[in-house]
């Protein structure tokens, strides 16, 4: 059996940009049932600039996703719809929706995410930590044949 206590520098980290995040609980300990992590959203770059409207849009056909906000702020895409996220805020992405988000703040926002079944986690540490930029090709890829997802 695996730990099931995970300590604050336990787990697996990868930087995505000026984002960082952490696999707490990787779907290899869970069986596939899901995966648990903890990410970083850093500032947009000029908060409200133009060039940080980008959402960074997508949709996975093969797993949901969930957002717990703990501290900062985030605006989130939700299937059209826009919502402004602080502190305890939680959004589910059911299979299949479209969502996004940007941090148009100039404070970092940490927030816990998960996805269930699990498995899209290894894609973060497997393209994002070797610098490949956002929705680069690989990512892309693997991201689009292994979990139904697309990206806009």
């Amino acid at each position: 059996m695996h730990d099931a206590v995970v300590g604050a520098r336990d787990g697996v980290v990868f930087e995505d940009g000026d984002d960082r995040g952490r696999v707490m609980v990787s779907s290899a300990v869970t069986g596939g049932e899901y995966s648990v992590l903890a990410w970083l959203v850093a500032p947009s770059k000029v908060a409200g600039d133009a060039a940080d409207n980008n959402f960074a849009i997508h949709q996975h056909g093969s797993f949901e996703e969930t957002f717990l906000v703990r501290s900062g702020e985030l605006e989130f895409m939700l299937d059209g719809r826009i919502v402004t996220l602080h502190p305890g805020d939680f959004v589910r992405v059911p299979r299949g929706v479209r969502h996004g988000y940007r941090n148009a703040t100039p404070d970092p926002a940490d927030l816990i995410v998960t996805f269930v079944p699990g498995g899209f986690e290894e894609l973060f540490v497997k393209y994002r930590t070797d610098g490949e930029s956002e929705f680069g090709p690989g990512f892309i890829s693997e991201a689009t044949s292994r979990f139904d997802s697309s990206f806009e």
